[in-house]
């Protein structure tokens, strides 16, 4: 077993070379102690728990999360017939390309790409709260094998009861050009969900970096030499535009 590790790194991002050296150095700790798993990567624009959509909405009925989850994906699965490319072969693809589209689900996105994930913490400038910045942050998941649901052709994800990884089939082009993972959460009885970095199982396999409100705009610059910008994690027409807007105009940050 690996060696326990603090969940909160005090490690700020400023550079993407030196983000790089450090998820290539813990990657060596990892296999060092017999860990051969891929690393796991999530970048949010403001340090907020690791909680899914489902487990934060602010719901119009009053009734149980677990209720609202199937309602609104069995409209989903009704009204995507004629909107979407692919067709999912079952509930735990159905979920996956929800929740890529935005969907509330109890699916938490993570990569296996670490420049995606940090592209994603700096992809628009620092939010403000209280008149003040906030970090960005990058969550990396050292998982191990056993973390990962290989039952999927037996079990059905709304009724799921444990938090594990689920790999989807590629069923949109957004999941094949994100590297796209996820995190499929157990809704507790009371209709709360565990934040995942206190989760007993993942908690000392987490590692948290910081990116600091005025190193954003550098480090949006930096990735988008490197080819990762809206156009390439969004391949599609919406993408491209975005792209376009921000090779031509600046964001308030630049």
């Amino acid at each position: 077993m690996p060696e326990k590790r603090k969940t909160i790194n005090n490690e700020h991002i400023v550079s993407v070379s030196k983000y790089i050296d450090f998820v290539q150095s813990l990657k060596e700790v990892n296999e060092l102690q017999g860990n051969f798993t891929e690393l796991l990567f999530r970048g949010q624009g403001i340090d907020k728990p690791l909680i899914p959509k489902i487990g934060r909405l602010n719901l119009r009925i009053k009734t149980d999360i677990q209720n609202t989850e199937r309602l609104i994906l069995d409209e989903f699965k009704r009204g995507i017939l004629p909107l979407s490319e692919f067709k999912p072969d079952n509930q735990w693809d159905l979920l996956a390309l929800a929740q890529h589209h935005g969907l509330p689900t109890r699916l938490l996105d993570w990569s296996y790409s670490a420049l995606i994930a940090l592209w994603f913490a700096v992809e628009k400038a620092p939010v403000e709260e209280n008149g003040q910045q906030q970090n960005g942050v990058v969550w990396i998941l050292s998982a191990q094998t056993e973390d990962f649901r290989t039952d999927i052709t037996t079990a059905k994800p709304l009724d799921n009861n444990i938090t594990k990884i689920f790999r989807s089939s590629v069923i949109s082009r957004r999941i094949s050009a994100q590297s796209g993972v996820f995190t499929i959460h157990k809704i507790l009885k009371n209709d709360k969900m565990v934040k995942f970095e206190v989760n007993k199982t993942y908690k000392n396999k987490l590692t948290k970096l910081l990116v600091k409100p005025s190193d954003f705009a550098k480090l949006r610059k930096e990735l988008s030499l490197l080819g990762v910008h809206h156009a390439s994690v969004f391949p599609d027409i919406d993408g491209f535009c975005k792209n376009l807007e921000w090779r031509f105009a600046k964001q308030k940050d630049e």
